[in-house]
């Protein structure tokens, strides 16, 4: 290992020192090919990873790599056969009635031929390489050893991460054991396609179906998928389908909890009806429920802006050690973040940071801080993943923003999910640091989270479906969501039976409240009616001119989005729209309970502002004595 990766670096080194380092990346590329796949599964697991990573390597590379994610060099077919026969107790022509004479694809655990069942449909056939338990074991002993002195050495030059290193090398290596029982990952398949059924994104994405009768710890048979590698296709769809692999990723991540944690682009396919395929469900990782919130909440509080709970956020997600929450709040690490997200969601990938500012700023933070950082050893496979998403999106386009792309399921979660910290996180996002019945919504932020929400329901929405099913199931989705409806995706049976109003209706009635006091004072004082000239319950002030204007500034926002609603209603056929109106019309009366219950709170709001009101005034009548 290390001979030959001196040998690798010393050739890097002269080619660096004559010039020639443009002129020799292709031969160089080839020779990291052959050298990451003589080191075996472990090393080929990295070069797959970086394979789609056009912002960090050159092209010469990027095409050398990507042999890694379907062209290692396959091992003999009859030592296959071999295999097949002993695990599943049976001849191969017993089995199958057909099955390619070579691999299809080969890769750094298995290859895969393409047969048919006797009796049966066509099917794929994966067979682990022999004594892969031996190889895989001896790479994690040596990235054991060499895990130790790392740490060291970080700790050494005061880089900033307070990491465990040996901590993440026995996270991969659960992963990388787990993947190799076969077994193991036809239950992940099936766990996905349950979960994934249960969510908007039911229909847009699946995992292949396995054939247990033919499956084993070192076989696994599954239905053959018709596809196309979706980073290579050309259809239209492709960035429709791009925003379903992310969201796919961000429910596992988030929601479900069961992560796949090998996305390169030979596991992404794009069928022929247009739906998107995961395939090698080996390699896996799965998050805590309560991570999933604690994400949620940090995104929220980034995105707004409400940078005061970003420490105990990171001390939560384990990127702070317990006890260092203070130093965090002292420092500039709130500052630093928000450079990075800043400089992150403008897109282009980390060619387009400023890594080196990035690390003098960590280590100059250290050297007064001490070590504040680390990544826990569960963020290893997460990282991996959204990477390598993140090549496949800048590989289409150069602009992509992986922090961007997270918005619609983002926005979503954060206006469905009756979770009472996620509601608590979607305050923070409307309204950032403010507090009190004074707060006022920011329309930058609104928009961001329509935004999002909109994208989000592009993405998920069934093109089979009539004009009148889609109008008809986003305004289902719309009332449940303002009229109290907790949605049964995120709430649980007995918070539904209960009609607890979620947290997105409690903010509109807050600001509907607000403006329709401010109105009725406004009102009042322009009709010199009684009262409006005494306490503050009839006597606009100046909360009331920025609750309007803000208000105003809302409309203003929503209003093009409304108008497009209309023109391309009045375009339909006359049947078409009486067709519409009746199946929308139809949905919203199902709400008429919901919709009395909204206007008692609203009244009640208006009755809590009014006294709060008139408390304020005697406040400082009494206070000026």
């Amino acid at each position: 290992l290390m001979s030959t990766t001196l040998g690798f670096a010393v050739s890097l080194l002269l080619d660096f020192q004559t010039g020639s380092l443009e002129a020799n990346s292709p031969k160089r590329a080839q020779q990291l090919v052959q050298i990451l796949t003589d080191l075996g599964p472990t090393f080929i697991k990295i070069g797959q990873a970086l394979s789609i990573r056009a912002d960090l390597l050159s092209p010469a590379y990027l095409e050398a790599l990507t042999e890694l994610q379907d062209r290692v060099p396959p091992f003999p077919t009859a030592k296959a056969d071999e295999i097949i026969e002993s695990q599943l107790g049976r001849p191969v022509g017993e089995i199958f009635e057909e099955i390619s004479p070579a691999p299809i694809a080969s890769a750094s655990l298995g290859q895969v031929y393409r047969a048919k069942l006797r009796d049966g449909p066509e099917v794929a056939v994966k067979v682990q390489r022999p004594g892969m338990e031996e190889v895989v074991a001896l790479d994690l002993y040596l990235l054991k050893l060499g895990s130790g002195p790392l740490r060291w050495f970080l700790n050494l030059t005061r880089s900033g991460l307070n990491t465990d290193i040996p901590g993440l090398v026995d996270e991969w290596g659960k992963g990388f054991v787990g993947e190799l029982d076969y077994r193991q990952e036809a239950l992940n398949a099936k766990s996905f396609s349950h979960d994934i059924e249960s969510t908007p994104l039911a229909g847009a994405v699946f995992a292949p179906a396995p054939v247990d009768s033919c499956s084993s710890q070192k076989v696994l048979t599954t239905e053959w998928i018709v596809g196309e590698r979706l980073e290579t296709s050309s259809a239209e769809d492709v960035t429709k389908l791009c925003s379903v692999a992310m969201n796919s990723y961000l429910t596992m991540m988030l929601e479900t909890g069961l992560l796949h944690a090998d996305p390169h682009p030979g596991n992404l396919l794009r069928t022929p009806d247009g739906r998107l395929c995961i395939l090698d469900w080996g390699l896996v990782t799965e998050l805590d429920p309560s991570f999933r919130v604690a994400y949620i909440e940090h995104i929220a509080h980034l995105v707004s802006g409400d940078y005061e709970p970003v420490p105990r956020d990171l001390v939560t997600i384990g990127f702070v050690p317990e006890g260092m929450e203070d130093d965090v709040v002292k420092s500039e690490v709130v500052d630093t973040l928000a450079n990075v997200y800043g400089q992150w969601s403008s897109g282009g990938g980390a060619k387009q940071m400023d890594v080196n500012g990035l690390f003098s700023q960590i280590q100059g933070l250290s050297q007064q801080y001490g070590n504040l950082f680390r990544v826990p050893p569960y963020f290893f496979y997460i990282a991996r993943a959204f990477a390598v998403l993140e090549g496949i999106g800048l590989s289409n386009n150069s602009s992509y923003s992986v922090v961007n792309e997270c918005l619609p399921y983002v926005a979503q979660r954060l206006i469905s999910d009756a979770n009472p910290r996620i509601s608590k996180a979607l305050a923070s996002f409307i309204y950032g640091s403010e507090k009190g019945l004074d707060r006022q919504a920011s329309p930058e932020r609104l928009k961001y989270l329509a935004t999002g929400f909109s994208s989000y329901v592009a993405a998920t929405r069934n093109d089979e479906k009539s004009t009148a099913e889609e109008a008809s199931n986003l305004a289902d989705k719309l009332a449940s969501l303002v009229l109290g409806r907790v949605p049964a995706e995120h709430g649980d049976s007995e918070a539904s039976s209960r009609r607890v109003a979620p947290a997105l209706q409690d903010l509109l009635l807050d600001e509907m409240a607000k403006v329709v006091g401010a109105n009725a004072r406004q009102l009042a004082a322009s009709w010199n009616l009684p009262g409006s000239g005494s306490l503050g319950l009839m006597t606009p002030d100046g909360t009331d001119e920025r609750v309007l204007a803000n208000a105003k500034e809302i409309a203003s926002i929503a209003e093009p989005q409304v108008q497009e609603i209309l023109q391309q209603f009045r375009s339909l056929p006359f049947n078409e729209q009486r067709v519409i109106a009746t199946e929308v019309l139809s949905k919203l009366w199902n709400y008429r309970e919901q919709a009395v219950g909204a206007g008692g709170r609203l009244v009640a709001r208006l009755f809590l502002q009014g006294i709060s009101r008139v408390r304020g005034d005697i406040d400082q009548a009494f206070s000026g004595r």
